[in-house]
Parts: C-alpha cells; structure tokens; sequence
C-alpha cells in the first residue's frame, strides 16, 4: 500500500500533480483543486521536499494515484466513495469545490442547500451525504475555524468507532480522544500507538461513562 510520496514537486496543475522521488521515480497524483492551490502556494525552496498522502485506486483498466494535502482530506475522500453513486473521481472533484472544513461543517449542519451547489453534489446526492455521512464526518462544535479534531487520526479509527457502537456521541468521543492524545504526548511519541491503545481506552472510557 502506498501511503504517502515524498520528494520534489516538478509539476503542478489544478488537477494533478508531478513528484520526483530521490530514487528517480517520478509520480502523477490526481488531486484536488485545493491541493494543488495550497501547493503551488508553496516557496520553491519548500517544493523540494514535499509529502503527499496518497490512496491508490485500482480498477479493472487502469490504476490511479490520487493525492492529498491532509488526513482529513484524504478520509473524506475514502468516506465520499461510501455513498452509492460516488466514485473516486467525483470524490476528488467535490473536494475541489468545497474545503474539508466547510463539507465537514455543512454535513454536521444538515445544510443541503449548501452541498448540492458543489460541483458533483446535486440535490439528491446533497441529501444521500447528510444522511449518509453526518455522523460519520463530524466536527468539534469548540472548533470554530478548522476542521481540526473532525477526524481520529487513522491508526485510532477503530477505537472511535468502538465507542460510537456503545452508544456515544462520535463528535464527543472525538473531542475526548483529542484530549487525551494530548496530555500523553511524550507517552504516545515514545511507543507504537498499539502498546499505548488500552491505556487510551481505560481513559476514554473513564471520562466518557
């Protein structure tokens, strides 16, 4: 699985991007129109090491790379293909017309009116996200400007969902396990995040009973 592509960025166009590895391989991602804004934004010095969060979507004619500026763009992408009748490509496509923070923030609204004026949304499909996605794609009512805190990092995706099947709130149990990343930091740092994963429970589970 490929996770990210590190290296330099030899071309930038609003729907791709061209990385050349230190190993001579040079990489096309498909990206969003956001991605590629925010690095074309970039300093030439800062364009000569560059790390981008990469999905690989393989289908029966062709494999495409796709890129992304953030995990939460990139989790949004893999959560938008969930919704029947949307395919990576229009995934991609909605994630150019509207910032993570703001489909986050329309979805936790219920704000179709909103979505459906994104290019590749439509009403219907406006209406298949909410229903479909507001409680997955959930932000911290404490976190006005970003969509920072909106999504569990990957590796505690399924402690989250854990919690969420108790019963809880997936924007508090978010918000918790935010907190408690938090105040274990050097902890969390210093060993793999499996060894520290009963700990995080025990205190999740303490806070949120």
């Amino acid at each position: 699985m490929i996770n990210a592509i590190h290296g330099r960025v030899r071309d930038i166009r609003p729907d791709y991007i061209t990385i050349l590895t230190p190993g001579g391989v040079e990489y096309r991602l498909e990206v969003s129109r956001n991605t590629s804004e925010r690095i074309a934004a970039m300093d030439s010095e800062d364009r000569e090491s560059v790390r981008v969060l990469a999905s690989l979507q393989h289908r029966e004619d062709a494999m495409t790379l796709f890129g992304f500026q953030s995990e939460e763009e990139r989790f949004c992408f893999e959560q938008l293909q969930t919704v029947p009748g949307i395919g990576a490509r229009q995934a991609i496509r909605i994630l150019s017309g509207i910032t993570v923070g703001n489909l986050i923030r329309a979805l936790d609204q219920q704000d179709v009116k909103t979505l459906a004026k994104v290019p590749g949304i439509g009403p219907k499909t406006a209406q298949k996200l909410v229903l479909q996605l507001r409680n997955v794609l959930v932000i911290d009512e404490e976190e006005s400007t970003a969509p920072s805190g909106a999504v569990a990092p990957q590796e505690y995706r399924d402690l989250v969902d854990s919690f969420v099947a108790m019963g809880h709130d997936r924007r508090l149990v978010v918000r918790t396990l935010s907190e408690v990343i938090k105040e274990n930091e050097a902890k969390i740092k210093a060993a793999d995040y499996r060894s520290v994963e009963p700990m995080i429970f025990s205190t999740m589970l303490k806070r949120l009973s």
